[in-house]
Protein backbone atom coordinates (compact mmCIF):
# COMPACT_ATOMS: atom_id res chain seq x y z
CA UNK A 1 0.00 0.00 0.00
CA UNK A 2 1.33 3.44 -0.93
CA UNK A 3 1.27 5.64 2.15
CA UNK A 4 1.02 9.37 1.58
CA UNK A 5 2.64 11.92 3.86
CA UNK A 6 -0.54 14.02 3.89
CA UNK A 7 -3.91 12.24 4.17
CA UNK A 8 -5.68 11.74 0.84
CA UNK A 9 -9.26 10.56 1.06
CA UNK A 10 -10.46 8.10 -1.55
CA UNK A 11 -8.70 7.19 -4.81
CA UNK A 12 -6.06 9.65 -5.97
CA UNK A 13 -6.90 11.91 -8.94
CA UNK A 14 -3.92 11.83 -11.27
CA UNK A 15 -3.27 11.70 -15.00
CA UNK A 16 -2.24 8.52 -16.75
CA UNK A 17 -1.33 8.84 -20.39
CA UNK A 18 -2.91 7.38 -23.49
CA UNK A 19 0.38 5.53 -24.06
CA UNK A 20 -0.08 3.78 -20.72
CA UNK A 21 -3.67 2.90 -21.61
CA UNK A 22 -2.61 1.25 -24.88
CA UNK A 23 -0.25 -1.01 -22.97
CA UNK A 24 -2.35 -1.53 -19.81
CA UNK A 25 -5.34 -2.73 -21.82
CA UNK A 26 -3.51 -4.35 -24.73
CA UNK A 27 -5.34 -2.11 -27.20
CA UNK A 28 -4.99 -2.29 -30.97
CA UNK A 29 -6.10 1.05 -32.43
CA UNK A 30 -6.87 -0.55 -35.79
CA UNK A 31 -9.44 -2.78 -34.08
CA UNK A 32 -11.07 0.18 -32.31
CA UNK A 33 -12.19 1.97 -35.47
CA UNK A 34 -15.98 2.55 -35.36
CA UNK A 35 -16.14 1.27 -31.77
CA UNK A 36 -17.77 3.18 -28.94
CA UNK A 37 -15.51 3.27 -25.86
CA UNK A 38 -16.09 4.30 -22.25
CA UNK A 39 -13.34 5.02 -19.71
CA UNK A 40 -14.76 4.59 -16.19
CA UNK A 41 -13.32 6.39 -13.17
CA UNK A 42 -11.06 8.04 -15.73
CA UNK A 43 -9.55 10.70 -13.47
CA UNK A 44 -7.16 13.07 -15.24
CA UNK A 45 -6.08 10.60 -17.91
CA UNK A 46 -5.33 11.79 -21.43
CA UNK A 47 -6.81 8.72 -23.15
CA UNK A 48 -10.15 10.32 -24.04
CA UNK A 49 -8.49 13.50 -25.27
CA UNK A 50 -6.00 11.67 -27.49
CA UNK A 51 -8.48 9.16 -28.87
CA UNK A 52 -11.20 11.67 -29.71
CA UNK A 53 -8.70 13.96 -31.44
CA UNK A 54 -7.75 11.00 -33.60
CA UNK A 55 -11.28 10.21 -34.70
CA UNK A 56 -12.33 7.63 -32.12
CA UNK A 57 -15.68 7.67 -30.30
CA UNK A 58 -14.67 7.85 -26.63
CA UNK A 59 -16.33 9.11 -23.45
CA UNK A 60 -15.07 9.33 -19.87
CA UNK A 61 -16.94 9.09 -16.56
CA UNK A 62 -15.79 10.10 -13.08
CA UNK A 63 -17.33 11.28 -9.82
CA UNK A 64 -15.39 14.55 -10.03
CA UNK A 65 -16.46 15.58 -13.51
CA UNK A 66 -18.95 18.09 -12.14
CA UNK A 67 -16.06 20.17 -10.79
CA UNK A 68 -14.43 23.26 -12.25
CA UNK A 69 -11.39 22.65 -14.52
CA UNK A 70 -9.16 24.78 -12.26
CA UNK A 71 -10.13 22.65 -9.26
CA UNK A 72 -9.30 19.43 -11.11
CA UNK A 73 -5.97 20.78 -12.35
CA UNK A 74 -5.06 21.76 -8.80
CA UNK A 75 -6.23 18.39 -7.44
CA UNK A 76 -4.21 16.51 -10.03
CA UNK A 77 -1.03 18.46 -9.26
CA UNK A 78 -1.54 18.07 -5.51
CA UNK A 79 -2.09 14.30 -5.73
CA UNK A 80 0.74 13.77 -8.20
CA UNK A 81 3.22 15.60 -5.96
CA UNK A 82 2.04 13.54 -2.97
CA UNK A 83 2.46 10.36 -5.00
CA UNK A 84 5.99 11.27 -6.06
CA UNK A 85 6.98 12.08 -2.47
CA UNK A 86 5.66 8.71 -1.31
CA UNK A 87 7.22 6.70 -4.15
CA UNK A 88 10.61 8.25 -3.43
CA UNK A 89 10.72 6.25 -0.17
CA UNK A 90 9.87 2.92 -1.81
CA UNK A 91 11.32 3.04 -5.35
CA UNK A 92 12.64 -0.54 -5.13
CA UNK A 93 9.11 -1.91 -4.80
CA UNK A 94 8.25 -0.87 -8.36
CA UNK A 95 9.26 -1.92 -11.88
CA UNK A 96 11.12 0.82 -13.74
CA UNK A 97 10.62 -0.21 -17.35
CA UNK A 98 7.93 2.03 -18.84
CA UNK A 99 9.32 4.86 -16.69
CA UNK A 100 13.07 5.10 -16.15
CA UNK A 101 12.85 7.07 -12.90
CA UNK A 102 10.65 9.28 -10.74
CA UNK A 103 11.42 12.44 -12.72
CA UNK A 104 10.27 10.82 -15.94
CA UNK A 105 7.14 9.49 -14.25
CA UNK A 106 6.26 12.93 -12.89
CA UNK A 107 6.86 14.64 -16.23
CA UNK A 108 4.80 12.02 -18.11
CA UNK A 109 1.89 12.13 -15.69
CA UNK A 110 1.87 15.94 -15.49
CA UNK A 111 1.69 16.15 -19.28
CA UNK A 112 -1.25 13.74 -19.24
CA UNK A 113 -2.99 15.87 -16.63
CA UNK A 114 -2.60 19.01 -18.75
CA UNK A 115 -3.86 17.24 -21.88
CA UNK A 116 -6.89 16.07 -19.93
CA UNK A 117 -7.60 19.48 -18.45
CA UNK A 118 -7.41 21.28 -21.79
CA UNK A 119 -9.91 18.86 -23.30
CA UNK A 120 -12.08 18.83 -20.18
CA UNK A 121 -12.49 22.61 -20.38
CA UNK A 122 -13.88 22.26 -23.91
CA UNK A 123 -15.95 19.10 -23.46
CA UNK A 124 -17.17 19.01 -19.86
CA UNK A 125 -20.69 17.54 -19.95
CA UNK A 126 -20.15 16.21 -23.47
CA UNK A 127 -17.31 13.72 -23.49
CA UNK A 128 -16.70 13.98 -19.73
CA UNK A 129 -19.69 13.07 -17.56
CA UNK A 130 -20.00 13.01 -13.79
CA UNK A 131 -21.06 9.49 -12.84
CA UNK A 132 -21.01 6.95 -10.04
CA UNK A 133 -19.51 3.69 -11.26
CA UNK A 134 -22.28 1.85 -9.40
CA UNK A 135 -24.98 3.67 -11.37
CA UNK A 136 -23.77 4.73 -14.80
CA UNK A 137 -26.04 7.17 -16.70
CA UNK A 138 -25.98 5.20 -19.96
CA UNK A 139 -28.38 2.86 -21.73
CA UNK A 140 -27.82 -0.88 -21.89
CA UNK A 141 -25.22 -1.93 -24.49
CA UNK A 142 -24.28 1.71 -25.18
CA UNK A 143 -20.56 0.99 -25.64
CA UNK A 144 -18.57 -1.71 -27.40
CA UNK A 145 -15.68 -1.52 -24.94
CA UNK A 146 -15.61 -0.34 -21.33
CA UNK A 147 -12.29 0.28 -19.54
CA UNK A 148 -11.55 0.74 -15.85
CA UNK A 149 -8.02 1.50 -14.63
CA UNK A 150 -6.60 1.80 -11.12
CA UNK A 151 -9.80 1.71 -9.11
CA UNK A 152 -11.21 -1.79 -8.80
CA UNK A 153 -9.07 -4.40 -7.01
CA UNK A 154 -6.25 -1.96 -6.27
CA UNK A 155 -8.42 -0.26 -3.63
CA UNK A 156 -9.98 -3.38 -2.13
CA UNK A 157 -8.91 -2.11 1.32
CA UNK A 158 -11.24 0.90 0.87
CA UNK A 159 -13.88 -0.33 -1.56
CA UNK A 160 -15.71 -3.45 -0.38
CA UNK A 161 -16.86 -6.42 -2.45
CA UNK A 162 -20.37 -5.02 -2.81
CA UNK A 163 -18.93 -1.93 -4.49
CA UNK A 164 -16.83 -4.07 -6.81
CA UNK A 165 -19.76 -6.28 -7.73
CA UNK A 166 -22.13 -3.37 -8.45
CA UNK A 167 -19.47 -1.56 -10.47
CA UNK A 168 -18.72 -4.62 -12.56
CA UNK A 169 -22.42 -5.29 -13.13
CA UNK A 170 -22.90 -1.73 -14.34
CA UNK A 171 -19.95 -1.85 -16.70
CA UNK A 172 -21.23 -5.11 -18.14
CA UNK A 173 -24.71 -3.61 -18.52
CA UNK A 174 -23.53 -0.62 -20.58
CA UNK A 175 -21.18 -2.72 -22.72
CA UNK A 176 -22.39 -4.68 -25.73
CA UNK A 177 -19.20 -6.70 -26.02
CA UNK A 178 -16.40 -6.36 -23.49
CA UNK A 179 -15.10 -4.86 -20.23
CA UNK A 180 -11.41 -4.64 -19.35
CA UNK A 181 -10.08 -3.95 -15.83
CA UNK A 182 -6.48 -3.16 -14.85
CA UNK A 183 -4.56 -3.89 -12.60
CA UNK A 184 -5.45 -6.95 -10.56
CA UNK A 185 -2.88 -6.38 -7.82
CA UNK A 186 -2.59 -3.99 -4.91
CA UNK A 187 0.57 -3.58 -2.83
CA UNK A 188 3.73 -5.69 -3.18
CA UNK A 189 2.37 -7.70 -6.09
CA UNK A 190 -0.46 -9.22 -4.08
CA UNK A 191 -3.46 -10.07 -6.24
CA UNK A 192 -6.76 -8.86 -4.84
CA UNK A 193 -8.95 -11.60 -3.37
CA UNK A 194 -11.87 -9.94 -5.17
CA UNK A 195 -10.59 -10.98 -8.61
CA UNK A 196 -11.65 -14.62 -8.35
CA UNK A 197 -14.67 -13.74 -6.26
CA UNK A 198 -15.92 -11.45 -9.03
CA UNK A 199 -15.29 -14.13 -11.65
CA UNK A 200 -17.26 -16.65 -9.56
CA UNK A 201 -20.24 -14.32 -9.19
CA UNK A 202 -20.84 -13.27 -12.81
CA UNK A 203 -23.86 -14.26 -14.93
CA UNK A 204 -23.39 -17.49 -16.87
CA UNK A 205 -23.30 -15.66 -20.22
CA UNK A 206 -20.19 -13.68 -19.24
CA UNK A 207 -16.87 -15.26 -20.11
CA UNK A 208 -13.70 -14.12 -18.36
CA UNK A 209 -10.00 -14.37 -18.95
CA UNK A 210 -6.88 -12.93 -17.37
CA UNK A 211 -4.56 -11.55 -20.02
CA UNK A 212 -0.89 -10.64 -19.66
CA UNK A 213 -0.11 -7.12 -20.89
CA UNK A 214 3.06 -5.28 -21.86
CA UNK A 215 2.97 -2.88 -18.94
CA UNK A 216 4.09 -3.21 -15.36
CA UNK A 217 4.78 -0.62 -12.67
CA UNK A 218 3.51 -2.37 -9.56
CA UNK A 219 5.17 -5.76 -9.14
CA UNK A 220 2.86 -8.40 -10.55
CA UNK A 221 0.80 -5.71 -12.26
CA UNK A 222 1.13 -7.05 -15.77
CA UNK A 223 -2.33 -8.58 -16.11
CA UNK A 224 -5.82 -7.33 -16.89
CA UNK A 225 -9.22 -8.98 -16.53
CA UNK A 226 -11.42 -9.30 -19.61
CA UNK A 227 -15.19 -9.77 -19.21
CA UNK A 228 -16.71 -10.85 -22.51
CA UNK A 229 -20.43 -10.86 -23.33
Amino acid sequence: MIKFQAPIEGPIFIGRSWEEYIKMFNLDLNQLQNKKILDCAAGASSFTSFMSKNGFDVMAADLLYDRDPKFLQSRCEEHLNALIDSLAKMEKEFIWSFFKNLDELKCHRMAACKDFNNDYQLNKGKKYLMADLQQLPFADDRFDLVLCAHLLFIYDHRLDFTFHQKAVEEMIRVSSAEVRIYPLVKNKGQKSIFVEKIRDNLPENIKTEIVRVDYQFRRGGNEMLRLIK
